[in-house]
């Protein structure tokens, strides 16, 4: 069973459906053969304000950007931008944080149990910088947004598009899921 959160902000929720990020998020799943297995993700429709303070907040960029993919997988990494001494002040035992370490959460076993769906992370999408783009791309505003679904489903799964042979392959899979898409939506 596949679990999709989808938050669209009200400002743009006759915009893009939630059906319309679902379909998009299963694409991407199914181009991956994932499709079967217990998923879990969480997808956000929000403003390039919100955006704009993610992307400062966790990857020290200070303006927005059309998608931001949190992955609950990989270490994150963002320890240059975190003030490990306000963390530590926090102990209520020296001994539990060594100084300078950034604190870990740990999933208990006992969830893992109960719980055995693989949460993937969350994904965060500005839909003013999807509709901006979208003439670009030749796509309607709901379409861009579809095509970001899909590319932060891949950055959650792992791939990334710094490198050139990442980004063939990346791009391979954003289109074998649009084709997906596609043939879902016709």
């Amino acid at each position: 069973m596949i679990s999709i959160d989808c938050d669209i902000a009200s400002a743009y929720e006759g915009a893009i459906s939630p059906e319309q990020v679902v379909a998009a998020a299963l694409a991407a799943l199914q181009a991956e053969g994932l499709d079967t297995q217990e998923i879990g993700v969480s997808i956000a429709i929000t403003d390039d304000e919100e955006v704009r303070d993610l992307n400062r907040n966790f990857r020290g960029v200070d303006h927005t950007t059309d998608v931001l993919s949190f992955s609950a997988e990989e270490e994150p990494d963002f320890e240059e931008y975190v003030d490990t001494d306000v963390l530590n002040e926090e102990a209520t035992d020296e001994d539990e944080i060594d100084d300078g370490a950034t604190p870990r959460f740990i999933i208990p076993p006992e969830y893992a149990e109960v719980n055995p769906v693989r949460y993937l992370g969350d994904i965060v999408i500005s839909f003013p910088q999807a509709e901006r783009q979208s003439a670009e791309f030749n796509n309607s505003p709901a379409r861009e947004v579809q095509e970001l679904v899909i590319h932060g489903i891949f950055h959650l799964l792992g791939y990334d598009h710094e490198a050139a042979d990442q980004r063939e392959v990346m791009r391979a899979n954003e289109e074998k899921a649009a084709h997906i898409l596609d043939e879902v939506t016709v």
